[in-house]
């Protein structure tokens, strides 16, 4: 459990192995397939043969955590017994410095932290942080880090009087403004400097050398070791010695140099450490020099996004948003000069310009850089697509006005689905071939009321159904089920017991499937309780290896059916209990979060009645192989209204009943229908002579339901409610009314 609002984040190390992050108040706890990690400590053999001999409740759909170490564990499908995975006696957690008000914006609705991952490493954006990288080194050995930037990004160079002073060209040295300048919080805030030194000598073949001179060739400053007559070589190394023939020269720096900042004394004065060396003219005060972007004193980095190998982030400054690329291939070095010089693999900074106020969201990285912000979208890219991208060959575009909240946007195939800055609509960003251009749609145009509590986070599930999860205010889900390959976009809304407040989706390699884990709220007791939670698909998507082993179409669905019946989930805030082989207890426990109420039972394929859970128990039989229990899960499908077409027009207006109906169903056991609420008549599947001491089969086929007869004949249009409580799937493929 958790006592306060957490944030999940997905983490994937490998396919077979993904993580759950989940940041709260100053800490970080991990989730590792389905359940959370444990401190590390030795444990002996004898310990771990008396653990793998307890038959313990495992969490199901939706999986449910505790901070009681023994609820978590796996079950071992061939000897039936639960093997654990505890390290230690604590939850494995990592401090962080991220309050709760560093993690939650009460204003605008959404979670504050932005994170990206690259390899096996997760960059974490807050404004009021520097950027820190979160690296896993082993199991449970992972180390939260200061992302350490090099070389900028820097504002604008200085178009002031002020002029800056320094001590000394090396080592830690003081800097002197002539005016009120510097802050407390410039500590670490790097500064660059450049020095300009009329009596600095241009070198030229056969130019005359004293030991000791100075002197420039393409922006690069050299000191000359030996006296005499230049060589015919012309110096162009950038570190160490090198002769040009007759004279040996040093190489010193390119006219600029940097220093860092680390103690503040007043306004005009800080101690700072020199990276590098200073051109000696800084010593005599000069007047240009750039103050470094990031620093305490403002914003750090939004968001961030890895796009043509180079690694950008989002910040906001006093003259707007601005998008620092950094330089190829090196992700820390944001240095837009290559000694001296701008090359196609310098730093970029590209400022977002716009006519009214402007502050930055989120940055996308597709065949673009999409950038969202409060009032427009844009897009980066390459002017010319047969140069590479770089200072002089880079261009921003507008694309809409809508404007964005600051939640990340994903993308299914070709198509970015991004929050409007309302959190009341989903927009689809997707390309123009007509225009060559990105246009934007609103893709939740026929389910606003869907999105009426604002949209709080957004997160994707490619498998098993290509499904946009949308958290809303209400602690509820949207669901946008989109595949544009076969032209379906549909929504959907999915209530739970309690408050959802978090979603993350992870691949779960085992199961075939993505994992959509949540955190929820709950009261239990006239108190709040928080949980970490994941939801189950409902049906398993991977069948037995028992199919691959007969050729008999009936034996091999029949083997299917009982397989899916036994293994469907579709109860919340669930548990699962498996009893081992020599267990013969009559109670399933670790139910506390489901105190006081009514939860139903399905044990081995059956349903059973229901139970009220009291001291977080139940009772079971004896016999019970494999029992699921939780709360009950409303399924409601309402189509459209119906109309057929008349003699007279569309049929709209006309009077309509429906005689009965036709389903076309996939292994389904559970369901009604009917006109309205509160007239609803259960499918029947059970045959007449089924074995009464057996769970029914699940169905599959055509199945005629007459409606219930309550119709009024005088209604108008015609509407069928179709509608699942049971724990057993209802899977419908089609449905063909006969309207009279």
């Amino acid at each position: 459990m958790v006592s306060a609002r957490s944030f999940l984040v997905p983490f994937k190390y490998s396919q077979q192995l993904t993580y759950v992050l989940e940041f709260s108040h100053m800490k970080l706890r991990i989730y590792a397939q389905g359940k959370p990690l444990f401190a590390p400590v030795a444990s002996s053999a004898e310990g771990d043969e008396n653990e793998q001999s307890t038959n313990i409740a495992v969490m199901s759909n939706n999986g449910y955590f505790s901070d009681n170490h023994a609820a978590f564990g796996s079950v071992n499908e061939t000897g039936g017994s639960w093997q654990p995975i505890i390290d230690g006696d604590e939850i494995y957690e990592i401090e962080t410095p991220y309050w709760l008000e560093d993690l939650w914006d009460g204003d605008e609705l959404c979670f504050k932290l932005q994170t990206i991952q690259h390899s096996d490493v997760l960059y974490i954006f807050s404004e009021k942080y520097p950027i820190k990288v979160l690296k896993r080194y082993a199991h449970t050995d992972w180390r939260l880090e200061n992302l350490e930037l090099v070389g900028g990004p820097f504002e604008a160079m200085n178009s002031t009087d002020i002029t800056l002073t320094a001590s000394d060209t090396t080592g830690v040295i003081t800097l002197t403004a002539s005016e009120d300048l510097f802050a407390a919080t410039d500590i670490d805030r790097l500064i660059r400097l450049r020095g300009y030194d009329s009596n600095i000598k241009v070198w030229t073949a056969g130019a005359s050398v004293i030991q000791n001179d100075v002197f420039v060739s393409d922006n690069k400053y050299y000191l000359a070791l030996n006296g005499g007559n230049c060589g015919p070589k012309k110096p162009v190394h950038t570190e160490g010695e090198r002769s040009d023939g007759t004279i040996f020269w040093r190489y010193l720096h390119d006219g600029t140099g940097m220093v860092q900042i680390t103690n503040f004394r007043d306004a005009k004065t800080v101690v700072a450490k020199v990276v590098g060396i200073l051109p000696s003219a800084v010593c005599q005060g000069t007047v240009y020099w750039e103050l470094g972007l990031l620093h305490r004193g403002a914003n750090f980095a939004k968001s961030g996004a890895f796009f043509r190998n180079r690694f950008c982030i989002l910040v906001n400054t006093k003259e707007g948003p601005k998008v620092c690329l950094s330089k190829v291939g090196d992700y820390n070095n944001f240095n837009d000069r290559e000694y001296g010089e701008t090359t196609a693999e310098s730093a970029i900074t590209v400022p977002v310009l716009s006519t009214e106020f402007n502050e930055g969201k989120w940055l996308y990285a597709g065949d673009v850089l999409f950038v969202g912000t409060g009032s427009a979208e844009f897009y980066i890219d390459v002017i010319s697509s047969s140069s590479a991208l770089s200072n002089d060959n880079v261009k921003i575009l507008q694309i809409s006005h809508v404007g964005s909240k600051a939640i990340m946007p994903v993308a299914i195939g070709a198509h970015v689905f991004f929050v409007d800055k309302y959190g009341l609509s989903l927009r689809d960003l997707a390309y123009n071939y007509y225009n060559d251009g990105y246009d934007q749609t609103d893709i939740s145009l026929l389910g606003k009321h869907l999105f009426a509590t604002r949209i709080v986070a957004i997160s994707y599930q490619e498998v098993p159904d290509k499904i946009l999860w949308c958290l809303t205010g209400d602690g509820h889900l949207a669901a946008l089920t989109f595949s544009y390959e076969q032209e379906v976009s549909a929504l959907s809304r999915h209530d739970f017991d309690g408050e959802v407040e978090s979603l993350a989706v992870v691949t779960n390699f085992e199961n075939c499937c993505d994992e959509v884990w949540l955190t929820v709220k709950r009261v239990v007791n006239h108190q709040s309780i928080r949980t970490v939670e994941y939801m189950e698909s409902g049906m398993p998507r991977a069948l037995p290896s028992e199919l691959s082993k007969t050729d008999d179409r009936a034996q091999y669905d029949a083997i299917q059916e009982e397989y899916v019946r036994r293994q469907a989930k579709y109860l919340d805030a669930s548990v699962l209990f498996v009893r081992g082989a020599e267990d013969d207890s009559t109670i399933v426990s670790g139910l506390s979060h489901l105190e006081g109420q009514m939860v139903c039972v399905f044990a081995d394929g059956a349903v059973r009645e229901p139970q009220l859970v009291v001291d977080g128990k139940i009772n079971i039989q004896a016999t019970d192989i494999q029992v699921l229990v939780g709360r009950a899960m409303t399924s409601r499908y309402i189509p459209q209204p119906f109309y057929i077409n008349t003699e007279m027009g569309s049929g709209i207006g006309e009077k309509q009943r429906i005689d009965h109906v036709l389903l076309m169903l996939y292994l389904s056991g559970g369901g009604q229908i009917g006109e309205d609420e509160a007239h609803l008549s259960d499918i029947l599947y059970r045959q007449t002579d089924a074995k009464m001491n057996k769970p029914q089969a699940l169905f599959t086929g055509n199945k005629e339901v007459l409606f219930n007869g309550s119709t009024d004949a005088n209604a108008e249009p015609a509407q069928v409610i179709i509608e699942n409580r049971s724990p057993l799937p209802m899977n419908i493929l089609a449905i063909i009314p006969s309207i009279g």
